[in-house]
Parts: structure tokens; sequence; C-alpha cells
């Protein structure tokens, strides 16, 4: 019987990439629409171990009104993107049909070091909004709309760490 760390070593190493019969959006392409309000829940960058001074910053840094957001294409899609500046955190507006819903995964380098949300437009969960309770190191985040009308809301992309400006992603929007 082999021990366990050894069993460790057989476990596939390979992180699951992203489907590549999606069509592929640069985010800079996107236009700029006013995203949601900025959510009162906590910074996921505070920890042990985060730095007091970084953590300062980037607490000024989302003390906005809104989140930067997007408007996203509609389909099912792939959208290329980076975190940008300090705050650590970009929203995407996604319209969805009544009825209809979408499951979206981020993939990258250091996915563990993002968490993806789906708020409203006031920063705040709904019915429909299925969230990684538990974290897992697997970004993503599903809606369904329960309304019989369409609805906008906003696909948030946060950081576990203060220092990731530049840090690249790929989110994949599945839609149905």
């Amino acid at each position: 019987m082999l021990p366990f760390a050894s069993l460790l070593l057989l476990a596939p190493t390979q992180v699951a990439a992203p489907p590549q019969d999606l069509p592929e959006v640069d985010a800079k392409t996107l236009p700029g629409v006013p995203g949601p309000l900025v959510p009162h829940y906590p910074d996921p960058s505070r920890g042990p171990g985060s730095d007091g001074m970084e953590a300062a910053i980037r607490t000024r840094a989302r003390r906005g009104v809104n989140i930067p957001a997007a408007a996203l294409p509609p389909g099912s899609v792939r959208v290329k993107d980076r975190i940008a500046d300090i705050s650590g955190w970009r929203a995407y507006r996604i319209e969805v049909p009544a009825g209809g819903g979408f499951k979206v995964r981020l993939h990258g380098n250091h996915q563990a070091w993002f968490v993806v949300k789906v708020l409203n437009r006031w920063g705040t969960l709904e019915e429909g909004m299925l969230q990684n309770r538990i974290p897992t190191g697997n970004p993503e985040a599903s809606y369904r709309n329960p309304k019989a009308e369409p609805n906008t809301v906003f696909i948030v992309v946060d950081t576990t760490m203060t220092p990731v400006q530049g840090e690249e992603y790929t989110l994949t929007i599945t839609r149905n």
C-alpha cells in the first residue's frame, strides 16, 4: 500500500483549462458601464500574513461608490482580463433573461488568489445567486433568474492577495 504522500504525487498536476470552443473577448474592448455599489462584505485579502500598509492602501482604493465594470456581450463567452489596480476587484454586467442562468469560472496561474461572486446592482445577494460558501480554490459562481422578467446582475472578481496588479485571468461564462 502506498503512503498518502506518494498518492499525491500520482495525482494529475495540470490545472483544468478553459473550454476552447467559446468566442474569446479581450476585456479592453468591452464597453465600460456603472458597476454595482461597493459591497459590504469583508475584504478577502485581510487575514493572517497580510501586510498592514498594503491593506490600508487597498482599503482606501476600495472606498468608491461603484466597482469598475464592463458590459458582457450576449451568449457564452471567454473574457481575458487582468487586475488593473490595487483595489483588486473588477465587475462585469450581464443581462439574464427570465428563467435563464449562467455559470462563471475563473482560470489563471494563481486561481486560489481569486474569489468570484454574483451580486445585484446594490452589491448584495438575491434569490438565485449561488456562491462558493466553502473556499475550494475553484473561483466560480452561478446564477438562475427566478423572476418573470429579464434581470441585470454583476459578476464580481475579487482577490485574496493585496499585491496582484497585472495578474491575468480568463473568465468562462456559460449561459443556459
